[in-house]
């Protein structure tokens, strides 16, 4: 093996930084490369090539929040199955499930698919949103249908103010009862159900496991979670705006905990029976 630059024949293995395009757009990797000693003219052989390949398809997945090879493999994995029965348990071709471990980049389409199939909680988040999706707007929903951009642009702005999911989820319910008691409308159209630990969206658990896979939050210790990215408020009305910035400035004050307090006391949490749908009605009798 010849250096294409000087002809020397002689090289050394170094990690080297490469910016490739993946689907047309540029990622920056450090992978290992042969390194002509004489001119430090980089020279892949075919193994390092496939690593590199992988490596940035890898960065351009992480980027746009799809699974990584690594993350398609664990989960055929976990599954128990062969390339062949893990294509035929997607209903795809084996080929594709060869070209996603390694460094051909699945869309979105197909990515959502692959979780679907191998992700329990993201399954069921998934159940979930149409079934809130094919449900009336009612007084457990605050008059409104369900948006999970909205809950995900609340959740980014208020985390910001709160950190843990325990008074996180007493900021949001606070944010929705009260825009309710002034509009008649709740702002993200989540339902609440009476936990030991007060007011709760129902199934918070699943959706903020959703957020962590999608990258919208991460884990920032024990119980505390932060956002990766500013919330989008121009999503919000001036209305739903002025009430998610009054929440915002009590829970500053001491990290959500007035909100917590408080929130055991409301008839909303104490007229409900445990486990059950919290009635916007009661945000007639807010003590906040």
């Amino acid at each position: 093996m010849k250096c294409l630059n000087c002809d020397c024949e002689k090289f050394e293995s170094k990690n080297i930084r490469f910016n490739p395009e993946v689907k047309g757009e540029e990622v920056e990797v450090v992978v290992p490369s042969l390194v002509c000693i004489q001119c430090q003219t980089p020279l892949m052989d075919a193994e390092q090539m496939n690593v590199l390949r992988r490596s940035a398809a890898d960065k351009y997945r992480k980027k746009h929040h799809l699974l990584t090879s690594e993350e398609i493999i664990k989960y055929r994995a976990s599954l128990g199955m062969s390339q062949i029965a893990f294509a035929s348990y997607l209903k795809v071709g084996e080929a594709s499930i060869k070209r996603w471990e390694t460094y051909f980049v699945q869309d979105v389409v197909q990515d959502d698919h692959i979780r679907l199939k191998c992700d329990d909680a993201y399954a069921e988040l998934n159940a979930l949103e149409v079934h809130w999706k094919s449900q009336p707007s009612d007084i457990y929903s605050g008059n409104r249908p369900f948006c999970l951009e909205l809950f995900k642009q609340a959740v980014r702005y208020l985390i910001g103010f709160t950190k843990s999911p325990l008074f996180l989820n007493k900021a949001l319910f606070y944010a929705d009862f009260k825009h309710f008691q002034q509009h008649g409308m709740s702002i993200t159209g989540a339902r609440y159900i009476h936990l030991e630990y007060g007011p709760c969206p129902d199934q918070f658990q699943n959706i903020y496991q959703l957020f962590l896979l999608k990258g919208v939050l991460i884990c920032g210790g024990h119980h505390i979670l932060k956002r990766l990215e500013k919330p989008d408020l121009s999503v919000f009305s001036d209305s739903e705006k002025k009430i998610l910035e009054f929440v915002a400035q009590i829970a500053y004050k001491d990290g959500g905990q007035k909100l917590l307090k408080v929130s055991h006391e409301e008839q909303a949490f104490k007229k409900t029976e445990p486990l059950q749908l919290i009635s916007y009605e009661f945000s007639k009798e807010l003590k906040i």
